[in-house]
């Protein structure tokens, strides 16, 4: 077996040292510790309660507590915690028939050097060139 140096020597001591120190805690000074117990009497109990009881009471309910009280059951306008898309769908519902205009995505272009080309809804269309959507024309790029 190899020879243990001065470091190794250390940590195996202070090892030993802790699991004699839990012996000795959870073998004998552990039951000790458990036969003292506090038992509270009844009276003890009765006066905590009476002055519970009393301290309760003494605060009443101002003006402010109320006011405070029923805006914070009233609706929330906007939660401020909803993600956008969330928040979308419960203004959608709320909204009735509103007429939404044509749906142009412009993706970006595409510039070969002699021409430009914008993408709109997936199209390659040039300058001047009309759009799918009825009514719609590519000034410039």
């Amino acid at each position: 077996m190899k020879k243990l140096n001065k470091r190794q020597i250390i940590i195996l001591a202070v090892a030993g040292v802790l699991v004699l120190y839990a012996a000795y805690e959870l073998l004998l000074a552990g039951p000790s510790n458990k036969k003292t117990q506090l038992v509270a009497s009844a009276s003890d109990n009765a006066s905590f309660a009476d002055a519970l009881r009393s301290d309760i009471m003494s605060n009443k309910i101002t003006a402010a507590d109320t006011y405070v009280a029923e805006i914070a059951e009233t609706q929330w306008g906007k939660n401020p915690f909803w993600d956008a898309t969330s928040y979308r769908e419960f203004v959608g519902k709320g909204a009735t028939n509103v007429k939404a205009g044509p749906s142009i995505v412009y993706s970006g272009y595409v510039d070969t050097g002699q021409k430009k080309m914008a993408i709109i809804n997936g199209w390659e269309y040039e300058a001047g060139q009309p759009l799918d959507v009825e009514g719609y024309l590519l000034k410039k790029v």
